[in-house]
């Protein structure tokens, strides 16, 4: 009549980690991206602080991706020089 147990489905350590792997390269890539667009924008007529704001979130997601990471004891190749592909 009722169930007990529901079944769910087994968490995948190693897919996990895998996609962890890749969201912190896009992330070190967007951080990496944005602040070389910081340094070439300051020159324009864009609002400083709007550029600023931009690169701060980029580092700060890169940088939560990591502790993450590190939580997990995963280790990576996270630190390598910028290196990305245009899309």
């Amino acid at each position: 009549m009722f169930k007990l147990r529901s079944k769910r489905p087994k968490f995948d350590a190693k897919a996990y980690d895998e996609r962890l792997n890749q969201a912190i390269e896009h992330a070190k890539y967007d951080y990496e991206k944005a602040r070389i667009s910081e340094r070439a924008m300051f020159e324009s007529d864009i609002a400083p602080s709007m550029i600023k704001s931009e690169t701060a979130l980029a580092k700060q997601k890169y940088f939560f991706l990591l502790r993450a990471a590190r939580q997990r004891g995963m280790k990576g190749h996270w630190s390598t020089a910028f290196v990305h592909p245009e899309k």
